[in-house]
């Protein structure tokens, strides 16, 4: 997940796929992402046919039952009346009222523009890690999630290449990899990202081996040996 553009989140398809249990349910429309949790009971034994079916296709995208204004696909009838392709579209959000696909409390994000592959290799013990995080990810995001792999990720300087004379190749943090210059390219293989391990000042802290990930349920990376 990658928080920017004045606070907006954006996610990896990836991310919202595994959210498909009744304790944590998201559905994507037209790349807005929804997180629709609130919409079921999760101690209840028996839910509505409707919200099971809603249910059934959580961690999906829904954009083919709705209009490119999101508002619901309509069909009619053998009886001639006007119905919903897709029936849970008339689920009300029972702590706003409102309809939950026009919930903007409900509304968590959107979709990223565009998936980045990327390496980060780690310049002493060469290790990498391949990592695929959002176009919209700054590299402190980067950085943030790469603490998964290695818990002393805020002490390395991030470079674009291994060149220490090169002091243009150290990334900016706050900007993000095509602001650092580090342009999308659909073919592999995916860039490089240097890692330069410096000792925090006034500790004789010793680098630690990248940490092994943690059990999440997306993996967002594999460590290459």
């Amino acid at each position: 997940m990658s928080l920017d553009r004045g606070g907006e989140k954006f996610f990896l398809r990836d991310e919202v796929v595994v959210r498909n249990q009744i304790d944590s349910a998201w559905v994507i429309i037209h790349g807005n992402v929804f997180d629709i949790t609130s919409l079921f009971d999760a101690n209840s034994s028996s839910l509505k046919k409707v919200h099971q079916l809603l249910l059934a296709l959580a961690g999906k995208d829904l954009s083919v039952y709705f209009d490119t204004q999101r508002r619901p696909v309509y069909r009619i009838s053998k009886d001639g009346a006007r119905v919903p392709v897709f029936p849970p579209v008339k689920i009300r959000n029972s702590a706003t009222g409102e309809y939950w696909w026009n919930d903007r409390s409900l509304l968590i994000g959107k979709i990223t523009a565009q998936e980045r592959k990327i390496r980060v290799v780690n310049n002493v013990t060469f290790q990498q890690c391949n990592l695929v995080v959002c176009e919209e990810d700054t590299i402190a995001e980067i950085r943030r999630k790469f603490l998964r792999f290695n818990d002393n990720g805020f002490n390395y300087r991030w470079r674009s290449n291994i060149n220490l004379t090169d002091t243009a190749a150290d990334l900016q943090l706050d900007r993000t990899l095509t602001g650092n210059g580090i342009i999308y390219d659909r073919y592999p293989p995916a860039p490089l990202i240097w890692l330069f391990y410096q000792i925090p000042d006034g500790s004789e802290a010793e680098e630690t081996t990248p940490s092994a990930p943690a059990n999440n349920s997306r993996p967002a990376a594999q460590v290459a040996n």
